[in-house]
C-alpha cells in the first residue's frame, strides 16, 4: 500500500508543478486543467501520510494542497458587486453544447422551457438540431443561426433584438467563425458574442485554438460597448492562454465567486473540468451562475445571470 501512495504522491507533486508551465508545452497546458482533481488526491494523500506517521511525505502532500488551493479558492469568494433595488436589467443566459451524437432534443427545448433564459445559445449544431431547435421560435422571436457545416454550427434563440448580426472568421485557414450580434439594453448596445473554439487534440489544432483566442482577444479589445462572450472554449479557466484572452480584454468570467463550475466530459465525471464559459465587462454584474444538469450532451448547460445597470454611478 505505502509504495502506491508513494507513486501517487509524486505523480501528483509532479503534474501540480508543470501545470504551471503550460505556456511552455502542449503537454504542460493540458495538466493545466486538472487543478481541482490534483487537490482531491493530495487531500487523499495527505490523510494516508498523516495516520502512518510519515512526516516528509506528509509536507509534499500538504505542498500539492497549497499549489492548487493558491488558484481555486478565489473563484469561491463572493463577489464585492452591489445591486441596487430596480436600477438594473436582469438578463438570463442559457448555453449548451449540444454534442453532435446527442439525439435529446426534447431535453434540451425541456431545459430551456423549464429555466425561461432571455438567451439561449448553442453550439455543434447539426442540420438536424436546428430543425428540432426551431419550436423555441414560439417564444423566441430573434434567431441568429449559421451552420459552418453539416455537424458543425452555432445558434442564438433571444427574446431581446438581436441587431447588427455578423459572422466573425477566427481562424481562415479552417474557416471557423464566432457569431456576433448586437443586443439593446435600456438603450445601451451590448456586444453578444458567441465562440466554439478549437479542439486542442494535435499540435496544429492546439496551435489554431491559441489563435483563435488571439483574435477574438483582439477583437474584444477593440470594441467600445461592454461585451458578453458566450461558448465552448475547450481551455480551462487555468490555461494560461485563456488568462492572457482574459488580461487582454478585460473580462470577468460569469462563475467567479460560484466555483468552479465543471461543464466536461459528462461520461467521464472524474476528468470533470471548466472548458464552458460566459465572459463579461467589468459593468456588467453577474447575479448568479450554475451548472444545468445532463442532457445527453458530453457537457453540461451554464446558465449565467447577469444584470444591466440603467444608469450610470455618475448620473
Amino acid at each position: 500500500m505505502r509504495p502506491v501512495f508513494i507513486l501517487i504522491t509524486i505523480f501528483t507533486a509532479l503534474f501540480s508543478l508543470v501545470s504551471y508551465l503550460g505556456q511552455f508545452h502542449q503537454i504542460f497546458e493540458l495538466t493545466s486543467h486538472f487543478k481541482l482533481q490534483y487537490l482531491i488526491i493530495s487531500c487523499c494523500t495527505l490523510f494516508f501520510w498523516i495516520i502512518t506517521r510519515k512526516k516528509s511525505w506528509t509536507f509534499v502532500s500538504l505542498g500539492c494542497i497549497l499549489l492548487n488551493l493558491l488558484v481555486i479558492v478565489p473563484w469561491y469568494l463572493p463577489s464585492s458587486q452591489i445591486i441596487v433595488g430596480d436600477e438594473v436589467n436582469k438578463i438570463r443566459i442559457l448555453q449548451l453544447n449540444v454534442f453532435i451524437n446527442n439525439q435529446q432534443y426534447d431535453r434540451a427545448i425541456a431545459l430551456v422551457k423549464k429555466e425561461n433564459p432571455d438567451i439561449a445559445i448553442f453550439q455543434e449544431v447539426s442540420e438536424k438540431w436546428a430543425e428540432e431547435l426551431k419550436v423555441l421560435r414560439q417564444n423566441y422571436p430573434y434567431v441568429f443561426h449559421f451552420q459552418d457545416n453539416r455537424i458543425f454550427g452555432k445558434s442564438i434563440y433571444s427574446k431581446i433584438p438581436l441587431e447588427n448580426q455578423d459572422i466573425k472568421i477566427i481562424s481562415k485557414r479552417y474557416k471557423r467563425t464566432s457569431l456576433v450580434t448586437e443586443l439593446k439594453v435600456a438603450e445601451k448596445p451590448i456586444s453578444l458574442i458567441v465562440t466554439h473554439l478549437a479542439v486542442p487534440i494535435t499540435r496544429i489544432s492546439f496551435q489554431v485554438r491559441n489563435q483563435e483566442l488571439k483574435v477574438l482577444g483582439n477583437y474584444v479589445s477593440k470594441l467600445e460597448s461592454p461585451v458578453i462572450v458566450v461558448g465552448d472554449f475547450n481551455t480551462s479557466i487555468w490555461s494560461p492562454y485563456y488568462q492572457k484572452f482574459v488580461q487582454k480584454t478585460g473580462l470577468r468570467n460569469g462563475r467567479n465567486g460560484f466555483g468552479i463550475q465543471p461543464s466536461w466530459p459528462t461520461n467521464l465525471p472524474l476528468l470533470y473540468i471548466p472548458i464552458d464559459h460566459c465572459l463579461v465587462s467589468p459593468e456588467i454584474q453577474v447575479l448568479n451562475s450554475q451548472i444545468g444538469k445532463n442532457l445527453g450532451s458530453d457537457h453540461l448547460p451554464l446558465i449565467t445571470d447577469v444584470a444591466i445597470p440603467q444608469k450610470s454611478e455618475s448620473s
